[in-house]
């Protein structure tokens, strides 16, 4: 007996997190990647730029464990930094 074939775009209620659809927002800004990276090795959060900002309030909360599994606080301290420079949106 085969299992069932289930088309792409049908998945199950509780289907992993796309992580190309998490970064989306991100990749489409141009620099905004090399800012977060040069953010996490520095330790310096103040040279995210609006646009960056603008995207990383745009990003599901549920994916923040699979964007940074190695530092769950990261995140965080990017969400205190931008809400200086574009107020954030209650997270999804």
């Amino acid at each position: 007996m085969t299992p069932p074939v289930v088309a792409a775009h049908e998945r199950p209620p509780q289907s992993p997190i796309n992580i190309e659809k998490c970064w989306s927002s991100l990749l489409n800004v141009h620099g905004c990647v090399l800012e977060l990276y040069k953010s996490v090795f520095s330790g310096k959060f103040g040279n995210l730029g609006v646009a960056c900002c603008k995207a990383f309030s745009t990003i599901d909360a549920n994916c923040w464990p699979h964007m940074f599994p190695l530092n769950p606080f990261f995140p965080p301290l990017i969400k205190d930094n931008c809400a200086h420079i574009v107020p954030m949106p209650a997270h999804k």
